[in-house]
């Protein structure tokens, strides 16, 4: 991964900015309309996508920024749709601080209008890409990749190669490759490894496994995950980033690995990584220090 870069271009000389919300919050719709009549306003054309289905990647080439409103999902989701690209993505939270949002509704506001001048921390986090042997198309995720049986309870078979040569095979309730950033979020309660977001790398976590010798192992990201399907079910999926579902069969072989272009993530610089983990997830043990504060 790159080393991180600021982004420090005004409101005032952007030439089109990408708004993107989510059905699934329509309280943070009333902030993304605010939002992009400010930036209108300061001179920019402003792409706004309140849905969260719109196909970012068409315009993300010409765009300056993008702005996810809502959360951390609202946010996993256009990072998906932002694949390949080098636009810099701020997410905006209306909660509280999130993992990968960090921008408050007041200090968004005060940018777009043009009352901030930014040097924030554009770092890549980097993506990973999911295929289907035989099958057209490519997927990616922010988080993570699961496979799952949704409500069945019968173990999953699944043998796993790595570039092509076998590794193990997992009888579990499931499993998961997360990327670095996805390490934090359902890995990790499966007793999956914390990452260093700026890694590259792969963790591979069965859910529920069968025999206790199969534990989460970290691969490179350069490494192609091969996992082939061994178990008969009308259920199996894959789902990405816990919102993308794609319906398998047995003898499917799901092929992962890093993807060549990470996302381009924008923080507000005023926390650490470290600061997240101890206050969001209480993380270590001891008093706890103040959270920096939050615009």
């Amino acid at each position: 991964m790159s080393k991180a870069a600021a982004f420090s271009l005004p409101a005032g000389s952007l030439r089109l900015v990408i708004i993107a919300s989510t059905r699934y919050k329509p309280e943070a719709h009333p902030l993304a309309e605010r939002l992009a009549s400010l930036f209108q306003a300061s001179g920019a054309r402003v792409v706004l996508d309140m849905a969260g289905a719109g196909e970012l990647e068409r315009h993300a080439a010409a765009a300056d920024l993008v702005v996810s409103v809502g959360g951390d999902g609202t946010l996993l989701s256009a990072a998906r749709r932002l694949a390949g690209s080098d636009v810099p993505l701020m997410g905006v939270n209306l909660g509280k601080l999130g993992f990968l949002a960090e921008f408050g509704a007041e200090e968004a506001l005060a940018y777009a209008a043009g009352g901030v001048t930014p040097s924030w921390p554009v770092g890549e986090k980097m993506l990973l890409q999911v295929s289907i042997a035989g099958r057209p198309g490519v997927r990616y995720a922010f988080n993570d990749a699961m496979l799952s049986q949704g409500v069945m309870t019968r173990l999953v078979r699944v043998r796993m190669r790595v570039d092509g040569a076998y590794a193990t095979e997992y009888r579990a309730d499931g499993l998961v490759v997360s990327t670095p950033v996805g390490s934090t979020a359902y890995s990790l309660s499966l007793g999956g490894p914390i990452l260093d977001h700026g890694l590259r790398a792969l963790v591979v976590t069965p859910v529920a496994p069968h025999s206790l010798t199969n534990r989460p192992i970290v691969l490179p990201g350069s490494a192609v995950i091969g996992l082939e399907i061994l178990t008969r079910s009308d259920e199996i999926a894959m789902v990405i980033d816990g919102q993308e579902r794609i319906d398998l069969e047995v003898g499917d072989t799901i092929l992962l690995t890093a993807a060549e272009r990470g996302l381009r993530l924008m923080t507000t610089g005023r926390r650490t990584a470290f600061d997240l983990l101890r206050h969001k997830l209480a993380w270590g043990e001891g008093p706890l220090p103040a959270l920096p504060e939050e615009a």
